[in-house]
């Protein structure tokens, strides 16, 4: 009879099993060379960088010293923070104000004038997914001349104690214990994960290391945002109007678009608008400028909330003011301060939308004209939204953004869950041969008492459990069990033989059954 089965714990030496805090090390090494192959990828290809932040431009957001993560976007909305390279080659990070893709205003949180650059949408760097206060000074200090070297003496220094370890422990294995040995305990910590009372967390463990692979494949391999969709089409109509009283330079009291308003005549006008669109703010101004390069903006009013639909707005002219306005800044220049051109623009904006219509007007000394009359009517331009590229269910929405912060820490904890459980599942109790053989023969093993061999019938030794199952469904029998002095005894009995198997401690030191003993 075989004095070792496939049930059986081999002979006691030391364990190849790899020990927890190994186990932990070496999963934590494997998640961190992840993380840097992954920074590195993303980085090298452009769609991430990291920014660290300084100045005060930014604030409250944003402080000195923080870590800003960049991701680049298929478009860009008004709201968005975006970071580009300026012409000194650094990297501004400052919050888009208007502007479309071919050219965007931004401007400091913290800063009252706007940027002087105007980046396309393909010169931005990106927009900011995540933010890591101090995270800036720690990674300054970690890539300090003396910290590196200081890593990379401390792996140089234990690569050669690694080494001859795992040179001794490789002799060890082979003197001591056989690669069956540890197969058996991985497969028993394996199988012990999946039963009480390890299963529930188990299961949960990875179905959230799932999910969270699952939404950091969706939120890596795409997009931020959403492609850009067309919008319902936004329109506007101008007109302007001036009182003026019966002379002979009018036939009516009343100035009417597109006609001259004579400044000997009137000095003041109406400039009358129609937005047809979807829900947005409306802030009108008139943005000032002369032949020299001088331009400013002056508000025509508050910003109006409007509805989706139709909207009619008026605003007053006071074109002498406006004209002394240019003339105080002649003054300063020395520019000539005429001709005086206004655009009145009701700038559209709302939610990532930036419509700015104008009509254009000549100021003279002699009178206010329209520049072209077919700018009375600005039609056919349809509004692009592009919201953030999210998982919708029902109510509940998560973009693709904070999944890619939000996967990498699920995984991180669907892998420390895993790797508890695996702990205290390795530290659970193998079972025993009898125990298996019990739970994967149930209906064909019948605990008895110890059964007396019958004299004259011989018994015949197998030499394994699976044998002695074979032999008991041929002849239809069931196998008949008992244990004693620590011995596990298997029978089979026809009508002539007896066929036993034995395990447990003391099988190898039993000497060979007689008829007159137990069976």
């Amino acid at each position: 009879m075989s004095d070792f089965s496939p049930y059986q714990t081999p002979p006691t030496g030391r364990s190849t099993v790899p020990s927890f805090p190994r186990l932990l090390a070496s999963a934590a090494s494997a998640l961190a060379v992840l993380g840097i192959l992954l920074a590195a990828i993303l980085l090298g290809s452009g769609q991430a960088a990291f920014v660290n932040t300084y100045g005060v431009s930014m604030n409250p957001l944003y402080h000195q010293g923080d870590l800003v993560v960049v991701s680049r976007a298929e478009s860009y909305s008004v709201g968005d923070i975006a970071a580009y390279h300026l012409v000194s080659g650094e990297v501004a990070l400052h919050r888009i104000i208007a502007g479309d893709a071919n050219g965007f205003t931004l401007k400091g949180d913290n800063n009252e004038s706007v940027d002087v650059d105007h980046p396309a949408a393909v010169d931005l760097i990106g927009k900011a997914v995540l933010h890591i206060p101090h995270g800036g000074k720690v990674l300054q200090i970690l890539t300090t001349p003396p910290v590196l070297g200081l890593a990379a003496f401390a792996l140089l220094a234990g690569a050669a104690p690694s080494l001859n370890r795992s040179r001794r422990r490789r002799a060890a294995r082979k003197e001591t214990m056989s690669s069956s040995a540890a197969s058996q305990k991985t497969r028993h910590t394996v199988r012990a994960m999946f039963e009480a009372p390890f299963t529930p967390w188990t299961a949960t463990a990875t179905a959230l290391g799932v999910v969270a692979m699952g939404l950091g494949i969706w939120a890596w391999t795409g997009p931020a945002d959403a492609p850009a969709r067309a919008g319902t089409e936004a329109h506007m109509d101008f007109s302007y109007s001036a009182a003026v009283p019966r002379t002979p330079a009018y036939d009516d009291t009343t100035v009417r678009s597109p006609d001259p308003v004579f400044r000997q005549v009137a000095d003041n006008m109406k400039v009358h608008y129609t937005y047809q669109g979807p829900a947005a703010t409306i802030a009108p101004v008139a943005e000032l400028s002369t032949p020299g390069g001088w331009h400013t903006t002056v508000p025509l009013g508050d910003p109006t909330e409007v509805s989706s639909g139709t909207h009619r707005g008026t605003v007053k002219l006071e074109v002498a003011a406006l004209e002394e306005r240019a003339a105080r800044a002649a003054k300063v220049t020395g520019l000539p301060a005429s001709p005086l051109t206004i655009m009145v623009v009701p700038a559209v904006t709302g939610d990532g939308q930036d419509f700015r219509p104008a009509l254009e007007l000549s100021v003279t000394p002699l009178q206010v004209a329209l520049v072209d009359p077919a700018a009375l009517s600005v039609a056919g331009e349809k509004l692009e939204t592009a919201a953030p590229r999210a998982l919708t269910l029902g109510t509940w929405q998560l973009s693709a953004g904070i999944s890619r912060v939000i996967a990498p820490v699920l995984l991180l904890l669907a892998l420390a869950a895993l790797m508890a459980i695996a702990a205290n599942a390795r530290r659970r109790p193998s079972r025993s041969e009898a125990e298996n053989i019990r739970r994967r023969w149930p209906s064909l093993v019948i605990p008895v008492q110890p059964v007396p061999s019958v004299t004259g019938r011989p018994v015949i030794d197998v030499v394994d459990f699976p044998t002695l199952a074979k032999l008991a469904e041929r002849y239809g029998l069931l196998v008949l069990h008992w244990t004693r002095s620590g011995i596990e005894t298997f029978i089979v009995q026809d009508d002539n033989t007896t066929y036993r198997y034995r395990s447990g401690d003391g099988v190898g030191a039993q000497p060979v059954a007689t008829p007159a003993e137990t069976a």
